[in-house]
Order: structure tokens, then sequence, then C-alpha cells
């Protein structure tokens, strides 16, 4: 297959100072639809060897350009997946069901199981506090036919991990145990699981439909990833109430001394609910804008793309900028309304790292900006510079572009 890039002497000190980490480098000329055809051919050489690049984050300015560029590289690769961002502003307010933990949680598994990839999403993916990827890895259960297995536990174990338990399976992130037969959808699952047990021994594993309840594959095991993002210990929760109860205390005191006893009881109210619910152990959902509370080791999704082995591209760094600064404002506004009104915690407007905080550390040797005119990027340091010239050339019947030197 012709490839237009390859003729380029600047693609290819492009490419080369890649390789070497000689980023942040930034790249002028590249309208939109171009842009993808570059990152994807950039993500052929891997930082230092030589050999594919095993994972590629691409962030852009918004839900409706990060979408376009998946289906673009989904044209390249199969090998693509969309990690949407949080709405932060309504943590709480559930109105995706499971479909945004899935989503999220289906990426994260790819980044625990697969050699490489590409994820696309948006600069307010990179601004949430998230737990460390290795400590959700440890939070996943495996299951083999011909293990032991204590349903107890199993039970105890699923319920933390934010499955609901019903008498019947029939949605994502849901689990029922009957007698000696486990049932369990997970939320990374496009069928539901059945374990059925002899004894305390799993005697199989099948996948099967919800409607015909008919059994539809043999599995010699099975690996169940967390239904929630927040899958946290006893020692983590008990923690963490005790500094939610002691800050609800100080809150409520600062508005009764303020005269203001609808908030104060409004605070106090809605803490003591959260407590109550999370150690009768129903609570178990809804944690992740309490997160600050649980964990001190919390990251940003940035982080789980190690500097030396993965390439970044930032898509129009300037609009990303923009981005992240009205992020910030709409969630400060918000929250500083919601804690004037004792609907939270002070802890709870900690939820997000600044943009700048997050642009200044994607600022890496593998980082490649890129941008359609030649223009200054304030506050971002560029240690080279590469210009391409594209050209549009029309093909019969469909139109394709093309990368050309001028």
């Amino acid at each position: 297959m012709y490839n237009p890039l390859l003729e380029l002497q600047e693609y290819e000190n492009l490419a080369e100072a890649l390789k070497k980490g000689r980023g942040p480098i930034q790249v002028t000329g590249t309208l939109d639809s171009q842009k993808v055809h570059l990152m994807y051919e950039l993500g052929q050489g891997n930082p230092g060897d030589g050999h594919s690049v095993p994972w590629k984050l691409v962030v852009t300015y918004d839900d409706s350009r990060a979408k376009e560029i998946y289906e673009d590289f989904r044209n390249f690769t199969k090998d693509v997946w969309l990690y949407p961002a949080k709405d932060l502003l309504f943590y709480s307010a559930d109105i995706h069901g499971n479909l945004m933990a899935r989503q999220r949680i289906g990426v994260l598994r790819h980044l625990m199981e697969d050699a490489g990839g590409i994820v696309v999403t948006t600069l307010d993916g990179l601004m949430d506090h998230l737990l460390p990827l290795k400590y959700l890895k440890g939070q996943t259960v495996t299951v083999e036919a011909g293990q032991k297995l204590d349903l107890e536990e199993l039970r105890d174990r699923l319920t933390a991990m934010g499955y609901e338990r019903n008498a019947q399976v029939d949605g994502m992130g849901q689990f029922s145990i009957r007698g000696g037969i486990v049932d369990i959808f997970p939320l990374t699952e496009e069928v539901p699981v059945r374990i059925e047990m002899w004894d305390d021994e799993v005697d199989s594993i099948r996948t099967f439909d919800v409607e015909s309840q008919r059994s539809v594959e043999q599995l010699d095991q099975v690996t169940i990833y967390p239904a929630s993002e927040v899958v946290l210990s006893e020692k983590q929760l008990e923690a963490g109430i005790i500094g939610l109860e002691r800050e609800a205390k100080a809150c409520e005191k600062t508005f009764r001394d303020q005269h203001k006893s609808e908030e104060a009881h409004r605070i106090k109210t809605t803490v003591a609910e959260l407590a109550d619910g999370i150690r009768g152990g129903w609570r178990t959902g809804g944690l992740d804008a309490y997160l600050r509370y649980f964990a001190d080791d919390t990251v940003s999704f940035l982080d789980y793309f190690p500097e030396e082995s993965s390439i970044l591209f930032l898509d129009e760094p300037a609009r990303l900028m923009e981005k992240g600064e009205t992020v910030e404002l709409e969630f400060r506004e918000s929250m500083m309304h919601r804690l004037e009104k004792g609907y939270l915690l002070p802890g709870q407007t900690e939820l997000l790292y600044p943009a700048e905080t997050v642009l200044a550390r994607a600022q890496r040797p593998h980082t490649v900006m890129l941008t359609g005119l030649d223009q200054k990027l304030p506050g971002m340091k560029v240690a080279h510079k590469y210009g391409l010239v594209v050209k549009n050339v029309n093909s019969y019947q469909n139109s394709f572009e093309m990368l050309i030197k001028d």
C-alpha cells in the first residue's frame, strides 16, 4: 500500500526525533483527517528500539472530536478504544446507567491484559482522580473449573466490587446465587456467566443467554472485573468514614455558628446516611465523589501510560488548555454553591487535577503536539518543531487526503 508519508524527509526527521525521545515535538500543517494517519504511522516506531509502540494515548478537546478520531483510527486498526470522561459536575447522577462505567472499565481491562493499542480521550478524562491501575488489577476475581470456591466469600467480594445481587440476572453489573448456581453478568462481557458448583468445587463455567437461559459457550475459566472504578478494602472504608464524619462535624458546627440550621442538618444527615450505608454493606457504589477521603495514592489516567514506553499525542494543545480551564471554572462554581448550601464537604472540591498541571505532566520526551497552524503554545515546552504541507487529492468515487511536501 502506497504511503506518501514515507517519502517526506520532514516526516523521517520527525519520526527519528520521536524515536530518540527528543520531545515534546510540535507538528504543524496537518488538518483533522490527516492527523490520524500521521499518529498511526508515528505509532509504529517504538521509543528507543524501533518496534511497535505498546500504547498510544490521544488527547483531544471535546467528545465529538474524540469520537471522530476513534472512528478514523478504526480504518487503520481494531486495537483502538474510546475512554469517556466522567461528568465532573454530576458524579452522583447515574444518568448513563452502567454504560459509561462499562466503557471506562473496558479500557482499563485492555490496559491490564493487552500488550498495546490506542486510547482516545478528552482532556477532562485526565483530570479526575483514580485508583492506581495495579490496585484495580488486584481487585479482579478469576474462577477456574475444578477450584474450590466459598460462595459466601464470593458474594461479599462481588458486592464490594460494585455488583448488585438480584434474584435473577437480567442486566450488566448483577449477580445471583441460587443453591449451587452462581450467575454473574460482568461489566466487560456481552453475555453473563453461569458457575455451577458440586459441593464446594466449581463443576462448570458457561456463558448463557439472558432471555432463553440457554448455554452459549463452555469456559475453562472466567476473570471478573469490578463493576465500579472505586473498589476499597474494609480498612480503607472505615478510615474514610472516620474522615468524613470528622469533617462533617466541623462543617455542621460552622453552619450552626452562622445560624444556618438547614445547611447544618443537611450535611449531617447526608454524611450519616452515607456512613450507615457503607457500614451496612449496601452502599458500595457512587463513592467516586468521596475518593479523596478513602485513598491517598490517587493518580491521573495519564499515569496509566508509562512515560518510557508510550507515545502521547495532544490534539491542538491551545484548545486543550481552553477546555481544561472551562471545566475547572464550571466545576469550581458548582462546587462552591453546593458547599455553601451544605450539599457536600470541603474535601469533595478536590476531585480533579488542574488542567495546567495535567498538561505540564503531559510534556514528555515522547509527546507530539499536533496543530493545524504554526502557532506559539504559551506555557508549553516545544523542544523541536516540524512542518508538513497538506494537499487534497480526489480519487474516483471516493475522496481521500494525502500528506505531501511542497
